[in-house]
């Protein structure tokens, strides 16, 4: 049996632990904050959102005895608050003390929601920088003294009926009013209706409270800044009741004709993961009734027909709904970079700005919790070694501040982020010197810069000459692209000697469920996204033909694309090349087009990703598998792999003769 004492302490967890993932919603608006002051970008409405961001992070932060946050949000609130009055002098200096102050506040937060201690004393340099002080004053309440300076404040509080529907807490205010001095309560429980009739969402109790201080009347009124004005409230310094309140608001609560009702809750990640699956199961067992449902019986029933097409387009409409649930933008792991461009910048003695475009873009949770760290060391890498000091820069004619990118689009069926620098580019030389010296190639063999450039990703591969915090620490790209295949990605490198490099991560949309097009290759049955098709062309040898150096081609609107043979690419089957009677026109990645011939076009359905694990046979081109409704198991395929490797054997078959 539960205690009542444990109960308790299991709830306080609870709500501490939803407490912190509100506080990790807000750091985006922080990092905005951050990075507009870095760029001397402010505007009212940032200012604004950044001083409530803090100001909630505060009083929670003390509602839960989180002692360390409460002192550093503190006088980043009063940094802020000075910016939206006008009054802060904003230097340089200034602007990277509250800078400083933001990553040392999200460190702190982050730290705590993942049970880490951070050192003593972590907070102290950004809240003295802050504050200019040399030590901070302890932040328990005040001592009484007699001495004149003192003020007396009373304040008449009555909260609207649903007050705590809009997620307003009266008492997190009082405690705020308490560590500004010594604070006295009367609550007035006089409109308490009967207990049969008491709705615990309501707000029923109103407060007399007199506050203690050597604040001025601006500090209290700070308090009550984003209390609504349905709230009855009046405060008078003692002994000037009958001046102009400083604060007053009168109920309006008649006026609003109705609550505003929430736009979102939390769900347990687990609850969707179910969800999910459920939905994959279901996309099964409609592929495996459609199947079993002949021709036949649709003439002896064509309602069941009709009634059979509505479930298959709610089953659509519930995988879309489901799948938009799991999206996340892309945003959530871009907002972290601008800082660690910035620490890098400074350790580097380097000038170097991010840019972040397509941050919006959506992407599967479970992709997108795997991906901050491949971006991390993509980033490192680019400001280590590609980006160049001022004076390099200068020499060559550059900028003295070296431009990276970080970008992020859709493109078919998988997301493409690219990081791209304007800095030295790849020294092909000195890789290929690296690689002979390190076995990784054969000395004299001739190599294509691209396929000089794949060499960075080689298992034990570095160009490293000593090794620092930052780069050349035992982690090279091998890993990087490791762990980018573990869950469905592909990483490759583009690179102009004195312009640049560019690291392309392509990525899978979802690992859940997909649209596919089921086809024939001889005796095997493959799935290709439905998001890469963009026509079926049943009579496609009308418009081919062959061409010297580059095989069968297809002609399409004015368009030559590379004709391949699924049956060939796959080794499986005859080796007729391009026997099929169907061309399935795709997009790649790269925005260029292919055609793949295949024997027969099987039919469209909904297909529950598996992940090829380490047991199972992979290939080049395989994006995974999946389980058809007849039960039989098919692979799913990557069109842009395919291609890719259809070409390059072409060059290969070329280079022979």
């Amino acid at each position: 049996m539960t205690t009542p004492h444990l109960a308790r302490s299991t709830n306080v967890e609870k709500y501490r632990g939803l407490f912190l993932q509100e506080c990790a919603d807000r750091l985006p608006t922080l990092a905005e904050f951050a990075e507009a002051i870095g760029q001397q970008k402010l505007n009212k409405d940032l200012v604004q959102d950044a001083f409530r961001a803090i100001h909630s992070i505060k009083g929670g932060a003390g509602m839960f005895g989180l002692d360390r946050l409460v002192p550093l949000a503190h006088v980043l609130e009063a940094a802020l608050d000075a910016l939206r009055q006008g009054s802060g002098d904003m230097d340089g200096e200034r602007r990277q003390a509250i800078i400083k102050g933001l990553d040392c506040l999200t460190d702190l937060i982050e730290a705590t929601t993942s049970n880490v201690n951070l050192p003593q004393g972590y907070e102290v340099l950004a809240m003295e920088r802050l504050t200019g002080k040399s030590h901070l004053p302890p932040p328990a309440t005040p001592a009484v003294k007699a001495a004149s300076t003192y003020r007396n404040y009373v304040i008449r509080f009555t909260p609207a009926r649903n007050t705590l529907r809009r997620g307003n807490e009266p008492l997190l205010l009082l405690r705020e009013l308490r560590a500004l001095g010594a604070l006295k309560v009367k609550a007035d429980f006089s409109q308490l209706p009967r207990l049969a009739d008491l709705d615990p969402t309501d707000c029923w109790i109103s407060f007399e409270l007199e506050v203690l201080t050597e604040e001025p009347p601006e500090k209290i009124r700070a308090v009550f800044e984003f209390v609504d004005f349905d709230n009855s409230l009046t405060l008078h310094e003692q002994g000037q009741e009958s001046a102009t309140p400083i604060v007053a608001a009168a109920p309006v609560v008649e006026q609003r004709p109705s609550d505003p009702q929430l736009n979102s809750i939390r769900v347990e990640t687990g609850r969707i993961d179910t969800l999910v699956n459920l939905v994959g199961e279901i996309a099964i067992s409609q592929a495996l009734v459609t199947q079993l449902i002949d021709q036949s019986l649709f003439n002896a029933n064509p309602r069941l027909f009709q009634e059979l097409s509505q479930l298959l387009l709610h089953t659509q409409q519930l995988h879309d709904t489901v799948m938009s649930i799991r999206a996340q933008p892309v945003r959530l792991v871009f907002d972290r970079m601008n800082r660690l461009v910035r620490e890098l910048s400074e350790k580097l003695g380097k000038k170097i700005s991010l840019r972040i475009s397509g941050e919006a873009t959506e992407i599967d949770k479970t992709v997108i919790e795997k991906l901050a760290d491949p971006i991390v060391h993509m980033l490192r890498n680019a400001a280590d070694h590609g980006i160049e000091t001022p004076e390099e820069r200068r020499i060559a004619g550059k900028p003295e501040t070296g431009i990276i990118q970080l970008h992020a689009e859709q493109r078919g069926s998988r997301i493409v982020i690219e990081i791209n620098d304007d800095g030295r580019g790849l020294d092909r030389e000195r890789i290929r010197r690296k690689a002979e010296e390190r076995g990784l190639t054969t000395p004299g063999i001739k190599l294509e810069e691209q396929q000089v450039d794949q060499l960075i990703f080689a298992a034990g591969f570095s160009t490293a000459t000593q090794v620092s915090d930052i780069s050349g620490r035992g982690v090279g790209l091998d890993v990087v692209r490791k762990n980018v295949q573990d869950f469905g990605g592909k990483i490759s490198v583009r690179s102009a000697q004195g312009k640049g490099c560019t690291i392309v991560l392509s990525l899978p949309l979802t690992l859940a469920v997909l649209e596919g097009l089921v086809v024939r290759c001889g005796q095997e049955h493959y799935v290709i996204p439905v998001s890469q098709v963009l026509e079926c062309n049943i009579g496609w040898r009308e418009n081919a033909r062959q061409l010297p150096n580059v095989g069968t081609v297809l002609e399409v609107r004015g368009q030559i694309i590379a004709v391949h043979d699924l049956r060939s690419c796959l080794g499986v089957g005859p080796a007729t090349v391009c026997s099929g009677d169907v061309a399935i026109l795709v997009e790649l990645e790269n925005r260029t087009m292919a055609a793949f011939v295949a024997d027969e076009i099987v039919g469209q359905q909904q297909v529950v990703v598996k992940k090829l694990n380490n047991s199972a046979i992979a290939m080049d081109g395989i994006a995974a598998a999946t389980i058809l409704g007849d039960g039989r198991v098919a692979l799913i395929l990557d069109p842009s792999e395919i291609a890719r490797l259809a070409l390059a054997r072409l060059d290969l078959e070329r280079s022979a003769a």
